[in-house]
């Protein structure tokens, strides 16, 4: 008992590790509902539709590529203001976001309604409706970024907690009733834009008080600067577990891209896991880069945290694998049981990866994006060439994944970054 009141203690003393910890909680939270809501939509649909309902989902995964952009985007300015008490320029910079993504937003529906036909074709989609909800949800999430990048930027974890809790559970429910009542892929697709929407509305509360400081304009050109390094890596990052999701389902049967996604399903558990990690990595780092202040410890104790995670979570799947897939999928999926462990391992990997990326961008170092960049072209091409089974795409993925953490750990650990002068961002 003395023992765990010492680590009880020892986390309320450190900030670092008592916002990762309420993060982790809340990011658990909704991604147990997230989950629940997958295996809920697996076991009505079956296999066959689930591959269908998987390709989309990777289809959105890549639709919010921009939107992770956006929000670590204004996190690194929204911090740097926090630094220097320019909260006018916060305001200013929330609303300007907010009116130039909803124009993009609709000039992007209009070129993605456009290609519709062509989509449908290779991904063997029979109907356009799914893709219509697709373009919806796209439009109604492009604002939930920007009121999540200001909690975060001002440090606001709690709230951002409570946020992502909001997230998980109206998914959940709107899934459940609305596949429940026989929409099918359309009603699970309707789940995630009211998922979006609604944690957007109730952002205004703690972010009240911004709005009754007057704006103050400031040039906004180091942000568009800024953002292009973080879409590509937010990109690149993406298309580390999509790409597979969308070959496997152009190349393989129904059936086989069905198993493919379950299997797929159960791996990201372990990197939604450990992204309460990066989330408080990334505000405090920033701000102890541009205080000039030592900020690696940080980076060391979120690679701890994030290896114990995902190391207890891939054993566990490594031991359980038959009960795991009984309990959240059903007899049907049995076929995975000798995928999920290693998949485990895979994303345990890449959640590594995550965090030196993440890293990297709060330090203003953005070289590592040309090593990110080759092993994701290394990969898609791979596994254009080599798909004859799932376990021959997991053998490339956890061979190419093993050399990029690698790869990344000398690029990150072997080099100094210069001192950082806070007259500008």
């Amino acid at each position: 008992m003395g023992n765990i009141n010492r680590y009880v203690q020892r986390i309320k003393s450190n900030e670092f590790l008592r916002n990762t910890f309420l993060l982790l909680i809340a990011t658990l939270i909704m991604n147990i509902f997230g989950f629940l809501f997958n295996f809920y939509v697996a076991r009505k649909l079956g296999p066959a539709d689930f591959g269908i309902f998987g390709v989309l989902s990777s289809l959105i995964y890549l639709l919010i590529v921009p939107l992770t952009t956006i929000q670590t985007t204004i996190t690194k300015f929204v911090a740097s203001f926090k630094v220097s008490n320019e909260y006018g320029k916060i305001k200013y910079l929330f609303l300007r976001s907010l009116f130039k993504l909803l124009l993009f937003g609709a000039i992007f529906i209009v070129i993605f309604f456009s290609l519709s036909n062509l989509i449908m074709d290779f991904l063997h989609i029979p109907s356009f409706i799914p893709l219509l909800l697709l373009g919806i949800f796209f439009l109604f999430s492009l604002v939930i970024p920007v009121s999540r990048g200001l909690l975060q930027g001002l440090q606001k974890f709690k709230s951002l907690g409570y946020n992502f809790i909001l997230e998980g559970l109206s998914k959940f429910i709107g899934g459940l009733i609305l596949v429940g009542i026989g929409l099918g892929i359309n009603g699970a697709l309707i789940a995630f834009i009211i998922s979006y929407f609604l944690p957007f509305l109730f952002s205004f509360i703690p972010l009240k008080f911004v709005f009754s400081i007057d704006k103050i304009k400031f040039e906004t050109k180091n942000i568009y600067f800024y953002s292009f390094p973080v879409l590509l890596t937010t990109f690149l990052l993406t298309a580390v577990y999509t790409i597979d999701t969308i070959l496997v389902k152009h190349f393989l049967s129904s059936i086989e891209a069905g198993y493919y996604l379950a299997t797929s399903k159960l791996g990201t558990i372990i990197y939604f896991a450990s992204g309460a990690v990066t989330l408080v990595l990334f505000p405090q780092v920033t701000e102890l880069h541009l205080k000039n202040q030592d900020h690696k410890k940080i980076l060391k104790r979120a690679l701890l945290i994030v290896s114990l995670l995902s190391g207890f979570i891939t054993l566990l799947y490594f031991l359980f694998a038959k009960l795991i897939v009984l309990a959240l999928f059903g007899q049907q999926y049995l076929e995975i049981t000798n995928y999920i462990g290693l998949f485990a391992l895979i994303m345990s990997i890449f959640s590594l990866v995550y965090v030196l990326c993440f890293y990297n961008l709060s330090i203003n170092r953005m070289n590592f994006i040309y090593v990110l960049g080759f092993f994701i072209l290394l990969e898609a091409v791979l596994v254009w060439l080599f798909h004859d089974s799932i376990m021959e795409v997991i053998t490339i993925l956890l061979s190419l994944l093993s050399f990029l953490l690698l790869s990344l750990l000398v690029f990150t650990l072997a080099k100094n970054e210069p001192k950082h002068n806070n007259t500008s961002i």
